[in-house]
């Protein structure tokens, strides 16, 4: 599951419980800015037809977005709390700025981020990576995965695509009046694809061939190079062949609706694997988790709540945040409702992760199940 651009939980794979639940409306606004916290007081204005209180600002909000806003600000606060010393802040923003470049500069990056979710800026969206990220090491914690489960849940691989056509559709391209040359048979690409597997077994640089004549052009550009994969991030053949090869194996031709693939299980150890890679592993795991049961992510939040003596003062927040958040039955229910709207809402909009994806041609992504 991809994430979305949403504060509180997202990264985990579940839903915008706070951000999304707040009746259609976006909340743009921080607690603090660059010069510091705003003290506002319980009077901020006075007349003489009364006074505005902040209870009446609180008020005219509604229960509702208060309850939502005041959640996510005692999660942030806990969990700056109990990870501030292992979130690599630099890397974080190494990763944001990288994002915003591959988009065309802040500008343009603003444009993207209004487009997915209306109300959004650079500002809240910086704040939500740092949101996630907490709740990402928290979890990651909470479901106790070692650098050795994540490691051994994967495969770094590579892969050689031959394509073929559909009976009857070779010659389309030139038909369109194409450049490219008519696409091969089937019967041609499982010859080409023999033949480029005995040159493999005859000692011939896998990197090499993959990029003289792999059809995935996209990791033809990295010598082949998938990265490291995860379970259910593939087309089925390919993960079943992937899976069950030794480390520095290759595979024979193995067919799927994009042709046929010959595969690379890189020979790596956990030592090789840097450790932004077993984080994003960690993640992808906690997500799996999370899918299978979600309740477990409910009794995550009550447990931290709970290791932190967090008591909510006002009774209607109390009770909606146990509600919303915290009781089991309910809070699913709200959450497969708001992130079927979600989905709905941002449907062919970019996301974070588009901002890499987009980088790459759509032959390279051809190899992964569409997840969206």
């Amino acid at each position: 599951m991809k994430k979305k651009l949403a504060p509180i939980i997202l990264g985990l794979g579940l839903v915008s419980l706070a951000a999304c639940s707040n009746d259609g409306e976006e909340n743009t606004d921080s607690a603090s800015t660059e010069e510091g916290d705003v003290e506002f007081g319980s009077v901020l204005a006075t007349s003489d037809a009364g006074d505005v209180t902040a209870d009446d600002v609180l008020n005219q909000i509604g229960t509702n977005q208060v309850a939502n806003q005041t959640f996510q600000l005692v999660l942030d606060k806990v969990l700056t709390d109990k990870y501030s010393e292992e979130l690599n802040m630099d890397e974080l923003n190494e990763q944001i700025d990288a994002e915003i470049e591959q988009y065309g500069g802040e500008e343009n990056f603003a444009m993207m981020l209004q487009q997915s979710q209306p109300g959004m800026t650079v500002d809240t969206y910086k704040q939500q990576r740092v949101s996630n990220a907490l709740n990402d090491l928290y979890f990651a914690d909470y479901f106790e995965i070692t650098d050795e489960e994540a490691f051994d849940s994967v495969r770094k691989s590579s892969h050689i695509l031959v394509s073929f056509a559909e009976e009857g559709e070779e010659d389309a391209g030139s038909a369109e009046g194409e450049e490219d040359e008519a696409a091969m048979t089937k019967e041609e690409a499982k010859t080409k694809a023999d033949d480029l597997k005995k040159q493999l077994d005859d000692g011939a640089d896998f990197g090499e061939l993959a990029s003289e004549n792999s059809d995935d052009t996209g990791s033809a550009q990295q010598n082949g190079e998938l990265g490291y994969v995860s379970k259910g991030q593939m087309v089925e053949e390919f993960e079943t062949a992937l899976f069950e090869l030794e480390p520095g194996e290759i595979s024979e031709p193995v067919e799927s609706q994009f042709g046929y693939h010959i595969i690379l299980n890189e020979d790596v150890s956990l030592e090789d694997t840097p450790k932004e890679e077993l984080d994003t592993i960690k993640t992808q795991l906690v997500n799996q988790k999370i899918q299978e049961d979600p309740s477990q992510a409910l009794q995550g939040y009550r447990d931290l709540l709970e290791e932190y003596n967090v008591s909510f003062e006002n009774e209607e927040i109390q009770s909606y945040i146990e509600e919303t958040f915290l009781n089991a039955d309910e809070a699913l229910e709200n959450a497969q409702q708001e992130d079927a709207a979600a989905e709905e809402e941002s449907e062919g909009a970019p996301t974070e992760e588009n901002a890499e994806e987009e980088s790459e041609s759509e032959e390279s992504a051809d190899t992964e199940e569409d997840s969206e």
